[in-house]
């Protein structure tokens, strides 16, 4: 699923939760178990609790859609969300690219390493 296909998803599922009333309850899901192409993440850890909830959001989406997601779709529709909320980062990362642009060069992926590829970016 397109980036902007599972961002308009995630629109209209705040939507209908927003309305509130019965219907929120039977609400969509803002992870839908079709998503795109997946990278690995190696030697990653979750906190106890928010691994429990993944279990817990995995069973959710299989009641609703039918077909449990990975759990690389939920967590990259997490980071997408992070990003998306996050305005210091949004700050940095089109500074990142304004500074690239004009030949400069910076670590753009926050460990001293150049370029901008990162797990998340192929989800």
């Amino acid at each position: 699923m397109a980036k902007d296909e599972t961002k308009q998803g995630r629109e209209e599922s705040k939507r209908v939760r927003r309305s509130g009333g019965a219907d929120a309850a039977e609400s969509a899901p803002l992870v839908s178990a079709k998503r795109g192409k997946f990278q690995t993440v190696e030697r990653t850890k979750i906190e106890a609790l928010v691994f429990a909830r993944l279990g817990d959001y995995k069973q959710f989406v299989a009641e609703i859609e039918g077909e449990e997601p990975e759990d690389g779709a939920i967590i990259s529709a997490g980071l997408e969300m992070l990003f998306d909320a996050d305005e210091g980062f949004e700050w940095w990362a089109t500074e990142q690219r304004r500074k690239n642009r004009n030949g400069t060069t910076a670590p753009a992926n926050g460990n001293g390493a150049k370029g901008s590829t990162t797990a998340a970016a192929a989800g």
